[in-house]
């Protein structure tokens, strides 16, 4: 008979771990494969073979065969046979009496199901469980071994919180870092299960490289016109950036949407994808737009953004912004200056970039901007003017 438990462990020992990266490579979809579906159990059955009977060379009065006898009971069943002819009873006349009982193997073939489980754990490169908050699943169901966060299904789609980086021209890419995941299959049949851990899969999960970019708008809430007012959005980069062009910068934004919406399980990066949809549609909706790749402009006034005929003034930076959107990596700063060549002296603010990965100044109405998330605006210096505002006041600005 074939050892369903043997059989089981074989069909195990095919099993393997197959992880598929995701553009972006911080989402993952991790399948067993292939999946099992029966396995053919082989028995032998023992049949019963009963071919009992009687038969005879003399000729009785009875032609039929006998009705099946015991031993015990042969001698009295066939002493009174009689010839066809003749009275006298026939003597020394042989006869042949058969009784046949017993089983015969036969072979039996038969299909049963089989019930495939499947845990994933999460390691870090040295094989140690890695902590919940650097992985969250988007499909799949979790649930808790102990203290130890677990994924189950045949099938599930892991993403893993990347480190972030700038993306310059002169910084090395960080190397990817290196996760494991180890899934524990355990097949069932009849009344019969196998567990074991198949091998571990390494998965690299590439750093997600940030532009440092401030987007400096000239209407409040970053529109694109206010009353009679064309708006414009003023785009500037540091000078060690890839970045050379509006195209470049549309072409790159895209691509990290992209990236961060495979990581929208984590609060922190669902915000800074809501974040990235308002800077990518308050550049695409607005009708004038200027681009610098240096690390600071002390003249605003130098850039013309809207050129009029000859009768109308030409619309330049400077005086002219009201809210802005800054996304880059952690620490990052932006300083304003109510003067030109980054004097303080009519006041100044900073404006930071926190773990959210973005800053957002929605109005510099007043001598101290509410900022999203709060508290990422400071004021060295408040305004010198008789508003009292950062509205429309700027003249000069720089990355720190």
């Amino acid at each position: 008979m074939t050892d369903p438990g043997k059989v089981l462990e074989s069909l195990a020992n095919t099993l393997q771990a197959v992880v598929r990266p995701r553009p972006g490579g911080t989402l993952v979809d991790a399948v067993i494969d292939p999946l099992p579906g029966q396995i053919d159990i082989t028995e032998i059955l023992h049949g019963a073979v009963d071919m009992t009977f009687i038969t005879k060379d003399v000729r009785f009065t009875s032609f039929k065969p006998e009705d099946p006898l015991t031993t015990a009971a042969l001698g009295t069943a066939i002493s009174g046979g009689q010839p066809l002819t003749g009275t006298p009873v026939a003597t020394g006349v042989n006869g042949l009496l058969g009784q046949l009982t017993g089983t015969i193997p036969m072979l039996s073939q038969t299909k049963v199901p089989v019930q495939l489980e499947v845990v994933w754990s999460v390691q870090d490169e040295n094989g140690n469980q890695l902590a919940s908050d650097q992985w969250d699943i988007s499909k799949g169901v979790p649930f808790q071994d102990g203290s130890t966060p677990k994924i189950k299904g045949t099938e599930v789609a892991i993403a893993f919180r990347p480190a972030v980086d700038e993306l310059t021209t002169t910084n090395p890419v960080p190397a990817p870092v290196r996760r494991q995941l180890v899934a524990t299959v355990k097949l069932k049949a009849l009344d019969l299960e196998f567990s074991r851990p198949l091998p571990p899969v390494p998965v690299l999960i590439p750093a997600l490289l940030v532009p440092k970019l401030l987007a400096a708008f000239r209407h409040a809430e970053f529109q694109p016109k206010s009353g009679d007012d064309d708006g414009f959005v003023f785009l500037m980069v540091p000078g060690n950036s890839p970045l050379r062009s509006v195209d470049q910068l549309k072409t790159t934004l895209a691509t990290l949407q992209e990236t961060v919406t495979t990581l929208k399980s984590f609060a922190d990066f669902a915000a800074f994808l809501l974040r990235l949809d308002s800077l990518v549609s308050g550049v695409t909706a607005s009708p004038y737009f200027s681009f610098a790749a240096q690390d600071g402009v002390p003249v605003l006034n130098d850039i013309t953004v809207i050129q009029n005929d000859l009768l109308t003034n030409d619309i330049e930076l400077e005086d002219e912004i009201s809210s802005m959107i800054f996304i880059g990596p952690p620490n990052k700063v932006v300083h304003w200056f109510c003067e030109d060549d980054f004097d303080t002296e009519d006041g100044d603010l900073t404006v930071k970039i926190g773990p959210q990965l973005f800053t957002l100044v929605r109005s510099f109405g007043g001598a101290s901007p509410a900022s999203d998330p709060t508290g990422m605006v400071n004021v060295p210096h408040p305004p010198d003017n008789s508003d009292h505002t950062f509205n429309d006041f700027m003249s000069s600005v720089r990355f720190e």
